[in-house]
């Protein structure tokens, strides 16, 4: 199991876990947050999306910014760091596919595309932490 907290398998295991965290995490709170299904039950799918662009995005910045260090062995700031690009990444994105509201603009679409991408880093953080943890 130690070969899952780094390379091709590690970056694989991190994209899924982005992709199952925005779109059943953040998109379960969204449903949670839209009980009359005003918006159409697509949340799940809506945020998975960004999930695994965000996932592939953080991962390979992961990749080249840490080197050769296994995920539990990057330090909880770092992540937060990578994080924050990532969700600067996003935000950029989607405002240059014009998703979303109107009245949030660019800067509430950066704003919210980094601070979920914060909460998805640090959980990805905790998560290898502790498989390595287990292994241990």
């Amino acid at each position: 199991m130690r070969k899952w907290l780094s390379g091709v398998r590690g970056t694989i295991l991190m994209i899924l876990i982005w992709t199952v965290g925005w779109g059943l995490g953040f998109g379960g709170l969204m449903e949670l947050y839209d009980p009359a299904g005003e918006i159409g039950d697509v949340w799940l799918t809506a945020l998975a999306i960004p999930g695994f662009i965000g996932g592939a995005v953080f991962a390979a910045l992961i990749r080249v910014a840490e080197g050769r260090r296994r995920f539990d062995e990057v330090p909880l700031v770092r992540f937060a760091t990578w994080g924050v690009v990532t969700g600067l990444v996003l935000g950029g994105l989607s405002v240059a596919a014009k998703v979303g509201d109107v009245s949030p603009g660019a800067a509430g679409m950066t704003g919210l595309a980094a601070a979920l991408s914060v909460v998805a880093a640090l959980g990805s953080a905790v998560f290898f932490r502790l498989v390595a943890r287990r292994q241990s």
